[in-house]
């Protein structure tokens, strides 16, 4: 009997946990011109439909002191396969640098229809990015 009311508090939980998580990624840094660079970051909804979202985000330095900061934001996706994923900007003179580690702050959207902290609900998770080695020719 006690492990039929174990189980049955594990499935309660799962239940009543959310199904979904928003993962994120820093995806690529590119040049934009006139001293400017632009780091790219990849949201995957999990074909669930998000509204705007927005991440409020902090670039810190190698020696832990800001650099600079930022609002990540997407007004709508995940209503399908076709729009799972989407992505934000972070633009600035400070963006160039390769030894940035990203703060999320604070980090809310609207899902299922409800206006929600994401980092409160433990929604929002970060994935790390591995790129492929390319190479060219044989």
């Amino acid at each position: 009997m006690k492990r039929f009311a174990s189980g049955l508090l594990v499935v309660m939980a799962c239940l009543t946990a959310p199904a979904y998580a928003i993962d994120f990624w820093h995806s690529s840094t590119v040049w934009a011109g006139q001293g400017q660079c632009s780091a790219v970051f990849s949201f995957d909804s999990g074909m669930e439909e998000i509204k705007n979202l927005q991440v409020s985000v902090n670039a810190v330095n190698k020696a832990g002191k800001k650099v600079a900061s930022g609002l990540l934001e997407i007004t709508q996706f995940g209503q399908s396969s076709a729009d799972r994923y989407a992505t934000a900007f972070l633009e600035g003179e400070e963006i160039c640098a390769d030894d940035l580690t990203i703060v999320v702050n604070k980090a809310t959207a609207t899902v299922d229809g409800k206006r929600t902290d994401l980092l409160k609900s433990k929604i929002l998770s970060a994935r790390d990015f591995k790129p492929f080695k390319i190479r060219v020719g044989k």
